[in-house]
């Protein structure tokens, strides 16, 4: 993990200071995480680095979903929890809805090769948008969540854009939260 996390944040810094422009004037977060990708390719060789890939080659339909109990869409925001209620409904208690993480570190053609999946989001986003995206990556890094397509590690990656960028602090213009085996082991 601490050699994936290494690479991660060198793609970071290279995006910062290669791409500072898309992050000053807050453009969309597929344009920064599409960029954010291009430098994760070449620090992962032998791993194929995608943006909105929802693909899964051992599911039914071929398509990555997420599946969400009736009490943890409580957890979500009005919009994003109306999003789920209109989705698949498999039972009482389960929904179930498909998925395009923003990037993903994997080998595409099996789910045995899953390094990492990573969501993003910019600074000017609402916050409370992040809740969906945290609970995406704590399903898709759960052995016990019956997930076919286990990820090693997620990252949830919060960039600062338009006025909250910095210009002269690196390190300052981003904030990561790990996930792993289900659960967020960020250190406070």
């Amino acid at each position: 993990m601490k050699d994936t996390l290494y690479k991660i944040i060198i793609g970071l810094e290279e995006l910062i200071l290669n791409d500072k422009w898309l992050l000053l004037n807050d453009l969309s977060e597929q344009s920064i995480s599409h960029k954010f990708a291009e430098k994760l390719t070449s620090l992962f060789e032998g791993y194929d680095v995608d943006c909105e890939y929802n693909g899964n080659c051992e599911s039914e339909g071929g398509r990555k979903r997420i599946e969400v109990l009736a009490k943890e869409l409580k957890e979500l925001n009005e919009k994003e929890r109306l999003e789920f209620e209109k989705s698949e409904k498999k039972g009482d208690l389960v929904f179930s809805r498909r998925v395009f993480p923003d990037v993903i570190i994997h080998k595409r053609g099996g789910n045995g090769s899953n390094l990492c999946i990573i969501e993003v989001k910019k600074s000017s986003s609402p916050s409370g948008l992040y809740k969906y995206d945290k609970l995406k990556l704590e399903k898709y890094t759960d052995d016990n969540y019956g997930n076919e397509f286990k990820y090693d590690l997620g990252l949830f990656v919060e960039l600062k854009t338009g006025k909250d960028f910095s210009k002269d602090e690196l390190g300052k213009n981003y904030k990561l939260e790990l996930f792993q085996n289900g659960e967020n082991i960020t250190e406070n």
